[in-house]
């Protein structure tokens, strides 16, 4: 089954108009109308429910679910802890978040209180509790939706009293005695020795650089409050819902918490999935990759875009066909549920200008239409996607600990991997494989970005080659590649799960930055790849940080590309020393180090191997560098790749897989077929291509493989 429906407020409109709750009927009739089977609710909504301190009024939502249900529409509830209520707040303001130039922030909004703050604790436990007990047995609730995107507004991390006080709490069970921390940490620098655990602070504004390890341990104190915060949400639901699925919403590649860990017991993942300006059809594939990679089963975009956005640097006004196009993309990367935001334009509030299904107005927007299409369609596509998931033979891995450490030192600002330092592609440092001017559908308004570590994953989109996002300590067996872009920080529990995977055959191609740090956020006292080098075959010599006018190239060996192909690159270079059996496969052309190895191939007896790729050359080098690799491991394409045409797929247990061809151009594109196929979605036939207007989405199966 495929879930399909919206967000939606009940409780704003019947302030907000007139006709009061007598419009919830007509808005559960026209979800009915457009195809809707789900619907999500309360997330906000702890000021109404509990108006006043254990005063509680769940009426106004008893009689929003049974209209709703009334309208075969089954309910996703959400435990409405995001946003205070303003009595608490009142009661109690020491529950505010502190910020790190210990300015407390302001009530009035949303996600203002800290996790670890007791009263908010105790109050959010029994607004839980009471909401969960309340609708455990209503037959129109089929699960829940915990808190609302952990962390978002730069919330993850606090630094008030109790946050000092319960760091030093989780620093003790972490490092066992002070001598310990003060060797794990580095102290003898600056002579920053701890006699006192209350001598530690918060890593809080300070005149200079904080101790990088300092740092690490803060962000995984804080991404531990909001896991176990989560979790204790989580126990209360299974305790009083146990028939109900549990899931939470996640943003896109969001770096301040560790989503695996805030994860670990959902039923699945869920997560919000806006355009904003920059986004590319590729970056939005690879993040639903990620959150499919998060528990590594299929998930829901709990919050689809229907419109306009009003939070980003532009907000334009998606084309026709955009909401139809972005609904199959999550589908075919494996969403078991999509549901928009919002079901109407809001008319008060701070997201005024955040488009609905329906406006302000209540009209009907284009995206009602093609949403309503939308259902039409899944009556017919839904049981053909029962029990299938997507399925790669290549993973990527992407590592919360080693995205902090880069956050903090990334030794080239664009090398900084957070979630707002974006940067175009067509700075030629970063792109420089687009000869033509680029399609402008294809790319978003032109404005590329991508951040270094999905290099390769764009060149395997670029490629129709399906890729999954994974966890580096999650079990590697069922994949041939494994890329492990900027795994700058090294667990022994990742470098053991590296070398198990090599020992048994697979093919690992570790990225520049490698193995440089160990577990507490120091240097390895060894060369880099450190515990890998070995491993490798090869170790860092020197590294240059490039700024993005410099350039460089890379020219591979004969082996790789027949005709001695070249590669530019920028931003990161390594100069490499392999040990003798290490294959050098490309050298750099320009510079001091011209003829200098950049990339090494190491094969082992076990039947493993090993690339280290110590430069950075966007997807183009990888274009190169999987042309060679994917036909020897005999991974193939889905269908022949072309620019702007997105193919991934859903896979039954025999094999079979449902394609899903989504046209992200301006352009009407011809695909060729190796047989006669059928449009699941239009039931039109086709012979030996396939067309696909701009914006078009077909989705074929495919009988015998």
């Amino acid at each position: 089954m495929i879930y399909f429906g919206c967000d939606y407020y009940p409780e704003q409109w019947s302030q907000w108009l007139a006709e009061g709750e007598a419009r919830w009927e007509t808005d559960a009739a026209l979800m009915a109308e457009a195809g809707f089977n789900t619907v999500r609710l309360a997330e906000f909504a702890w000021g109404l429910l509990e108006p006043a301190q254990g005063q509680f009024d769940f009426g106004w939502l008893d009689r929003a679910i049974d209209v709703l249900g009334r309208h075969g529409l089954k309910i996703v509830l959400c435990t409405p802890t995001p946003a205070p209520p303003p009595w608490l707040l009142a009661a109690h303001p020491e529950i505010m978040q502190v910020d790190a130039y210990g300015r407390h922030l302001g009530p009035g909004t949303r996600r203002e209180a800290c996790a670890n703050q007791p009263a908010y604790r105790e109050r959010s436990r029994i607004i839980v509790e009471k909401i969960a007990a309340r609708y455990a047995d209503n037959p129109h609730v089929i699960g829940w939706q915990t808190d609302n995107e952990f962390g978002c507004h730069d919330t993850a991390r606090c630094h008030c009293e109790i946050c000092t006080d319960r760091f030093h709490h989780w620093l003790q069970e972490r490092h066992g005695d002070l001598e310990l921390l003060n060797q794990n940490w580095g102290t003898a620098f600056w002579g920053e020795f701890y006699l006192d655990w209350n001598q530690i602070p918060t890593p809080n504004a300070s005149a200079a650089e904080r101790n990088p390890s300092h740092i690490l341990d803060f962000y995984r104190f804080s991404s531990d409050t909001w896991r176990a915060y989560h979790n204790e949400q989580i126990a209360i639901l299974r305790r009083l819902c146990p028939n109900h699925f549990v899931t939470h919403n996640l943003m896109f590649f969001f770096p301040d918490l560790d989503a695996y860990d805030l994860s670990e017991n959902l039923d699945f993942a869920s997560w919000d999935n806006y355009h904003f300006h920059g986004a590319t059809p590729a970056l939005v594939a690879a993040a639903h990759d990620h959150i499919w990679g998060v528990m590594e089963r299929n998930f829901w975009v709990m919050e689809q875009q229907a419109g306009q956005i009003n939070w980003s640097v532009y907000n334009p006004l998606p084309e026709p066909n955009f909401v139809r196009l972005k609904t199959y993309q999550g589908i075919g990367h494996g969403a078991d549920g999509i549901i928009y935001f919002r079901w109407r334009q809001a008319l008060g509030g701070s997201e005024q200008y955040h488009s609905g299904v329906l406006d302000y107005a209540g009209r009907k927007t284009q995206s009602y239409a093609e949403i309503a299409q939308i259902g039409q369609e899944l009556k017919e596509l839904a049981p053909k996607l029962e029990g299938t998931v997507p399925s790669a033979e290549v993973a990527i891995l992407l590592d919360f600990d080693s995205r902090w450490v880069l956050q903090n030192q990334p030794h080239n600002s664009l090398l900084r991997m957070d979630h707002a330092n974006d940067f175009t592609l067509e700075n030629p440092a970063v792109r420089m494989d687009r000869e033509d001017e680029p399609d402008e559908r294809y790319m978003t308004g032109r404005a590329w970005i991508a951040w270094p570590y999905l290099a390769a994953y764009i060149a395997l989109w670029e490629a129709n080659v399906p890729a999954a996002i994974v966890a580096p300590n999650t079990d590697l067996s069922r994949y041939k590649i494994v890329c492990a872009p900027f795994l700058n920080l090294l667990r022994p529990d990742v470098v053991e799960n590296l070398r198990r995977f090599v020992k048994n055959g697979g093919t690992l191609i570790l990225g520049p930055r490698a193995g440089v740090k160990d577990q507490d956020n120091k240097l390895f006292p060894i060369p880099q790849p450190g515990p890998l080098a070995d491993l490798a075959g090869t170790t860092v010599r020197y590294m240059d940080s490039l700024a993005p006018e410099r350039r460089n190239e890379l020219r591979w060996s004969r082996a790789v590309t027949r005709m001695g192909r070249q590669s530019p690159i920028g931003l990161w270079a390594e100069i490499l020393e392999p040990e003798e059996g290490t294959q050098v496969i490309a050298t750099y052309t320009e510079g001091w180090y011209s003829g200098k190895a950049g990339i090494t191939y190491k094969f082992h007896e076990e039947g493993g191997k090993v690339i280290y790729v110590g430069c950075m050359g966007g997807p183009m080098l990888y274009h190169a560098l999987f042309g060679w690799l994917l036909p020897e491991h005999g991974i193939y394409a889905l269908m022949p790749s072309m620019p702007g045409v997105e193919i991934c797929a859903r896979v039954h247990q025999d094999g079979r897989r449902i394609l899903f061809l989504l046209n992200h151009t301006s352009k009407t594109q011809y695909l060729s077929l190796s047989a006669p196929t059928t449009d699941i979605l239009s039931g039109e036939q086709f012979d030996r291509s396939i067309i696909l207007q701009p914006g078009e989405v077909r989705v074929i199966e495919e009988k015998n493989r």
